[in-house]
């Protein structure tokens, strides 16, 4: 119980969700344990060592300007609900005019009670008591004003641990390209698809993502599973998959490879096994005419033997009637000599090992490969004996020499899915694979997503919303037989 309360802490390195109503920030903590919202800054020293999900409520400074301190609290309430109780509202609002007279504080002033250190609540507080029109408004006018305000002077926070769907979001709100515009809706809809198990071998393809598909993809994978993450560089993006603070554990179902090195030794393995499995009929054709031979040979040779042994069997009798002394004393010289030089050979062969640990680093023991040839290897043997169950690919360059040198490595009735903002690129590879036999259930949608307000009587669709999610190309890999490989190259020659 202990190691899981010690789980749910936040420590030093950790990510966290910081969330302020319906804004939410990705961020990594540090000793200092500043962040900037907007243009307030907290000091989040006194969440170390607390658990997630706690509320705390921004302190101003006093000597500060827009500088905080957190203060752990058990619940807040809106500005809109305590400012609200002992004021009056009007029933309508038709001679109320928008002329910027009806606010008696200048901007100055409105500035300065912010810097002094005052309270959200209390800043508000004034902004309504120096209003002229406030009171004159009709009640669903100034239950929007104030949630305007609070927008702006909220004053408390909540500690979250990120998941896959807050990441996304964080993601797609600050910057869309950095993740090629892909939404949590498109996200649900590959992950779906390929139907990840806990003890699959998964590849994923992703350049330009931030490490987000794989993050996604690992998070369904436990100990027994693989996920090999295919990348073109030198190093992949894990931005995604560090935010998410998986253990060690989860971290060992991981492996980073670059996609050339990777198809290098695929391809090295495979070329390999073909020479092995030729050096082996070769053996085997002269094993079996050297073992027709060598029993011919065995049966002329034994004839020979049983003739002879009679001769030597009167020989032997007659050398050990004669120097029976002489041969003991022989015999003893020559166990004592085979004694000494044993014994001279096991000293210099421990001389020789005392020596190479006196000399030898503890480097040298480990094996002397980079990890990402390590890496490879690993990845490689995962794909040799049995293929992947799915793949993924997530690339900002054209998918079509992708997908035909990792398609081989899936598993026959496994699926396969691309990603990519564009539809062009999507069909090409369409009309390539319908001209194969290879694939089959081929399919080419869009994801389409749109968020509604509700709310009591105006419950409608929200007026801004993201044009496309991108396009998927999904499929399902099946085996080839001898006969349709001939029907093509015949159709091709005619």
């Amino acid at each position: 119980m202990a190691n899981e309360m010690e789980k749910n802490n936040v420590k030093v390195g950790d990510y966290i969700v910081i969330q302020r109503q319906n804004y939410t920030k990705l961020h990594k903590v540090t000793l200092k344990g500043i962040v900037m919202l907007g243009k307030d800054q907290l000091e989040l020293g006194p969440i170390i060592g607390r658990p997630v999900w706690k509320t705390y409520k921004m302190i101003p400074k006093k000597n500060g300007k827009r500088v905080f301190v957190l203060k752990e609290c058990d619940n807040y309430e809106s500005l809109a609900e305590q400012l609200k109780k002992d004021v009056s509202c009007g029933s309508d609002n038709r001679n109320i005019f928008d002329d910027g007279r009806s606010q008696l504080l200048s901007t100055e002033e409105i500035v300065s009670l912010r810097t002094s250190g005052m309270s959200g609540q209390a800043i508000v507080g004034q902004l309504i008591e120096n209003s002229k029109t406030f009171r004159d408004k009709t009640e669903y006018s100034q239950e929007k004003y104030l949630k305007k305000k609070e927008k702006k002077y909220f004053e408390y926070i909540t500690i979250r641990w990120p998941t896959i769907r807050l990441i996304t979001e964080v993601m797609y709100r600050t910057d869309p390209l950095k993740i090629m515009g892909l939404r949590m809706d498109t996200l649900s809809q590959i992950l779906t698809i390929v139907g990840i198990h806990t003890h699959g071998t998964y590849m994923v393809y992703e350049s330009g993502c931030q490490g987000l598909v794989a993050a996604a993809m690992l998070n369904n994978i436990n100990i027994g599973g693989q996920l090999v993450h295919i990348h073109p560089g030198n190093l992949p993006q894990k931005q995604a998959i560090l935010a998410m603070n998986y253990d060690n554990d989860k971290m060992s179902c991981l492996i980073s490879v670059n996609i050339y090195s990777l198809l290098r030794k695929l391809q090295e393995n495979s070329a390999s096994d073909e020479n092995n499995v030729e050096v082996n009929k070769k053996e085997s054709v002269i094993n079996e005419s050297f073992l027709s031979e060598s029993e011919s040979d065995n049966k002329a040779i034994k004839n020979e033997e049983n003739s002879s042994n009679d001769v030597i069997d009167t020989k032997e009798n007659v050398i050990t009637e004669k120097g029976s002394g002489s041969g003991r004393l022989v015999c003893d010289s020559l166990k004592k000599d085979d004694k000494e030089f044993v014994e001279e050979k096991e000293i210099t062969l421990n001389v020789v090992h005392e020596r190479k640990r006196k000399h030898s680093d503890p480097g040298e023991s480990m094996s002397k490969k980079p990890r990402w040839e390590l890496e490879t290897e690993k990845a490689a043997d995962f794909l040799r004996p049995s293929k992947a169950d799915g793949l993924v690919i997530i690339s900002r360059e054209h998918p079509s020499n992708i997908l035909t040198a990792l398609l081989p490595y899936v598993a026959p009735s496994r699926p396969f899915i691309i990603f990519c903002p564009y539809r062009e690129p999507l069909l090409e590879i369409y009309i390539q694979l319908k001209r194969k036999n290879n694939t089959v259930g081929l399919r080419v949608t869009e994801t389409w997503l749109r968020s509604h307000q509700i709310l009591p009587s105006r419950t409608h669709p929200d007026i801004l919303m993201s044009g496309s999610g991108g396009y998927l190309l999904t499929g399902i890999v099946v085996e080839c037989s001898t006969s349709t490989n001939t029907q093509e190259s015949g159709s091709s020659l005619q």
